[in-house]
């Protein structure tokens, strides 16, 4: 990767299901990992290498390994019918201090220049209908959050209440990097702000207010044209306040991008201008790509 150009390696160390994938004293860790640590492995070599590492974690899911929801399972998320998302509710302060602990052990324990923040946000317009959150609603508007549709009056104070934790924790992560001295990145969805109405995630807020170092859009596609008109608008949204990557789908859920096609992207979006680009994921990429993207 060095080779190639890259900068910066944003490896995953807490997926999905809650386990971590580095040896922690406050999570569960990943079973294929009890007997070596790969983050420290990693974060050795790449210090050799010159390149930086940011460790990812998905923030707020916690599926079937999280030792959080396992222990204390009223921190659940819910959806309007009170069923368990495998998330963990952002407004409530215990799970903030769980996902923050965590990212502090990481800058205690390892040799990383920043953390990064991906699943930053709700699950989706299902999520959160908690006992907590309906009541926080409902004391703030008196009105019920289940009975709440966007032609209410209420609506544009419900995207904002909503919002407010998950805006809440990149404050509280950007004041424990700052005085640790290392960076912190964030994963952001690539639409906005319809990510602010879907998922309570007000990324242009977060470079308005200096909260972030870096944010990585995924725009994930297999047009050019789109890729490039994304990068525009993301750009026109946070002007100079944080450099923006734009993260480019070699093979995700929207796109799969052979070498001519990924070479097309990263010289359009930076064109665009964007001040990089990250892709998603390393599994996918193949030597050809290297090889074309070392000579850009």
């Amino acid at each position: 990767m060095k080779d190639a150009g890259f900068d910066l390696i944003i490896p995953c160390v807490k997926d999905t299901d809650g386990a971590l994938s580095y040896h922690s004293r406050i999570g569960d860790i990943h079973p294929s990992f009890k007997d070596w640590d790969p983050l420290d492995v990693l974060a050795e070599e790449a210090s050799r290498a010159g390149l930086k590492v940011h460790p990812w974690m998905c923030v707020f899911p916690e599926g079937d390994r999280s030792r959080l929801l396992r222990e204390n399972p009223d921190l659940a998320a819910r959806d309007r019918e009170g069923k368990p998302l495998g998330w963990a509710c952002p407004r409530r302060e215990e799970v903030q201090r769980y996902e923050l602990s965590l990212y502090e052990e990481i800058m205690e324990g390892y040799d990383v220049a920043g953390v990064h923040l991906d699943y930053i946000r709700h699950a989706g317009s299902q999520m959160c209908f908690c006992q907590v959150c309906r009541d926080d609603f409902r004391k703030l508007t008196g009105k019920e959050l289940t009975e709440l549709t966007p032609k209410d009056e209420e609506w544009e104070r419900f995207l904002e209440w909503r919002a407010e934790p998950i805006t809440r924790f990149v404050r509280s992560i950007r004041e424990i990097t700052k005085k640790r001295g290392k960076e912190l990145s964030a994963a952001v969805f690539s639409e906005y702000p319809s990510c602010l109405i879907g998922v309570g995630q007000d990324w242009v807020r977060w470079a308005e207010e200096g909260l972030v170092d870096y944010l990585f859009p995924m725009n994930y596609t297999n047009s050019a044209k789109v890729a490039v008109s994304r990068t525009k608008c993301h750009i026109a949204l946070v002007g100079e306040s944080v450099p923006v990557w734009e993260g480019l789908g070699k093979s995700s859920s929207a796109s799969y991008l052979p070498t001519e096609a990924l070479i097309e992207q990263i010289e359009g979006v930076l064109e665009a201008g964007a001040q990089g680009v990250v892709l998603f994921h390393y599994a996918a990429v193949e030597d050809s790509d290297l090889d074309r993207i070392g000579k850009l």
